[in-house]
């Protein structure tokens, strides 16, 4: 389908000023489809739960569970079974060395890892491990296990440090997809005694302690006696036992998957709702209708069916930490050779390796006007695209100087392209993708958006639309060159600037610099926490000054939840699989 004759015809008619600027400098005149500017609707009222929203901070110790979650335990909610509608994962199946972590959250609700993730700060906390910490070699991790903690269904007793090597070895196995396989394959695991394990790396990495814990997927912790007792077969009836506050009930394959809450009280939350289902359904108008229907209670539809939700009355619950990135994505500025800096840049003469081409791509886009437009005001403009606010890697310069450096000036912008050598007879062309993107509705639309403050600089846009498989195929062997992309992505710092601006696969995120490499790989080398912000906060400040990347906002992770049954739920919304803590989801009593 080609989403630039799709567009709705009243999608021509506004963000007037802006179109008016592109009209009067010809050099704005884009090479291909040109499309005209995106309606900017009017602002509405968003009613609900958005408040309470912060980013993450340096990872420590904090509380379990909020004091909410405890306060309404006491007294049930008045529904039974809460009803969760949402979009399909990439794959289904009882085995957890059987997906990746996009797919994972299907059965977090009975699985916990050694390292938590506290609800309100995304921070890592004690999970089955009561404490962690980094040996002195630098490169190894020592778990203290809590005791007498029983597996769901009195299947496999209780939870010793040899059922942590058992989730080891078998998500670590030959045909495993998890996504941390590799980095864990590198470890070797050492059981000290029954409540006492190390993991240790020849070469530490940062992402281990993500890897770990209830963050990107993996390290599931399950029972090796029932995985014994299950066997292979057995896992096309059931996943092996877990220690969760919710137990496996059924699942009917691409349809749902039906949980209980655990026979026995919790070791350490109570969940609220008996049952929790989770009805898969992939089109937004269908989970839309099934909200006005009664049928589901929570689910996840787009900013513009957002608005006629809530005047029928539903609610928004929004994740507590605001991580999840959307910014655009520079392409095509890629080493030749990455193990040998000095052959220079594959594409040397791609535009986007400019700083002053950079720099007024980022001054020309109008962030504000663009949140009001298709977010409604509820995302927060990003000052860093990999760094949040109140992470402990975070610089307040990048706040302070932020209306300088990237701060909307067109004027500015022109200039920036005219010192560039960037002018009427010789103006700046690049490519731009237009594509849907899975975690929010209109995509197409704020690209498009770009695009015509960009050719409102004089700047020569062509319009491309490739599918996925196209742009995925391209990307892999580094071949975009000049090429520009709408960017999602919910991933801690360490794990973000690897993706974007570094050599080590997978390559081709955005602009790679000789000056982040060096210092990244300190950061990425490191499990010190401390450590590694002030390494990432180094890297970091190169990429800022640099122009590197074009920020745009952090977007909210949130549902619409039907106000008669669900009252509150308490979850991030930054961990892989984005809805998880499913018991923190509190009823209306």
């Amino acid at each position: 389908m080609n989403l630039l004759l799709m567009r709705p015809i009243f999608m021509i008619v506004c963000l007037m000023s802006l179109v008016l600027g592109a009209m009067a400098c010809s050099g704005g005149d884009s090479d291909g489809a040109a499309p005209a500017a995106p309606v900017v609707p009017t602002k509405q009222p968003v009613a609900g739960k958005m408040g309470n929203i912060t980013s993450p901070a340096t990872p420590a110790q904090a509380k379990v569970e909020p004091a909410k979650v405890a306060a309404v335990a006491a007294s049930g909610p008045k529904a039974e079974r809460v009803i969760l509608a949402l979009q399909k994962p990439p794959a289904f199946s009882n085995d957890l060395a059987a997906f990746g972590s996009t797919s994972a959250f299907q059965l977090k609700p009975m699985y916990e890892y050694m390292i938590d993730t506290d609800p309100n700060t995304r921070n890592l906390i004690p999970g089955l491990a009561k404490s962690w910490q980094v040996e002195p070699s630098g490169s190894a991790l020592r778990f203290f296990l809590n005791k007498d903690v029983p597996f769901n269904g009195g299947q496999g007793g209780t939870m010793t440090a040899d059922d942590v090597l058992w989730a080891w070895e078998d998500q670590t196995r030959e045909d495993s997809i998890m996504s941390f396989r590799n980095l864990f394959r590198r470890a070797k695991l050492e059981v000290i005694n029954d409540y006492e394990l190390t993991l240790t790396w020849d070469v530490p990495d940062a992402d281990a302690l993500d890897g770990i814990a209830n963050q990107v997927g993996g390290m599931e912790v399950s029972s090796r006696a029932d995985a014994k007792a299950l066997g292979k077969k057995g896992l096309l009836d059931r996943p092996i036992a877990g220690t969760g506050p919710y137990e496996f009930v059924s699942r009917t394959q691409e349809l749902n998957i039906v949980y209980r809450k655990a026979d026995t009280p919790h070791w350490r939350v109570t969940p609220d709702f008996q049952e929790i289902e989770i009805r898969w359904i992939s089109e937004n108008s269908t989970r839309m209708a099934a909200l006005l229907a009664g049928e589901v209670h929570i689910t996840n539809i787009g900013f513009d069916q957002e608005q006629h939700a809530i005047k029928a009355g539903f609610e928004v619950v929004s994740g507590k930490v605001n991580t999840m990135r959307t910014y655009m994505q520079m392409k095509g500025v890629y080493f030749k050779d990455a193990k040998d800096f000095t052959q220079g840049f594959k594409y040397p003469e791609n535009p986007l390796s400019e700083h002053k081409v950079r720099k007024a791509l980022n001054k020309a886009i109008d962030r504000d006007a663009i949140n009001t437009a298709y977010f409604y005001d509820m995302a927060t403009v990003m000052k860093m695209t990999h760094v949040a606010e109140t992470h402990g890697a975070w610089n307040p310069r990048w706040g302070e100087q932020f209306d300088d450096q990237y701060g909307y000036d067109p004027a500015a912008a022109r200039t920036l392209l005219k010192e560039a050598g960037y002018d009427y007879n010789n103006p700046l062309e690049t490519n731009l993708f237009i594509y849907e993107v899975a975690q929010y509705t209109g995509g197409p639309d704020v690209a498009l958006t770009i695009g015509a403050y960009w050719a409102d600089i004089g700047v020569k846009v062509k319009y491309v639309e490739w599918d996925s498989a196209k742009r995925r195929a391209v990307g892999r062997k580094l071949e975009m060159n000049n090429m520009i992309g709408l960017g999602v992505l919910i991933a801690p710092p360490i794990l973000a600037l690897r993706l974007n601006h570094h050599t080590s696969p997978p390559r081709g995120g955005s602009v790679e610099n000789l000056a982040v490499e060096p210092i990244f790989q300190k950061a990425r080398q490191s499990l010190d926490l401390k450590q590694q912000n002030e390494y990432l906060s180094a890297a970091a400040d190169i990429i800022y000054d640099e122009h590197l990347s074009i920020p745009l906002f952090w977007v909210p992770v949130h549902v619409m939840v039907n106000p008669e049954v669900v009252d509150d739920w308490i979850f991030p919304g930054t961990v892989s699989g984005t809805y998880t803590h499913m018991w923190n989801i509190i009823g209306v009593r």
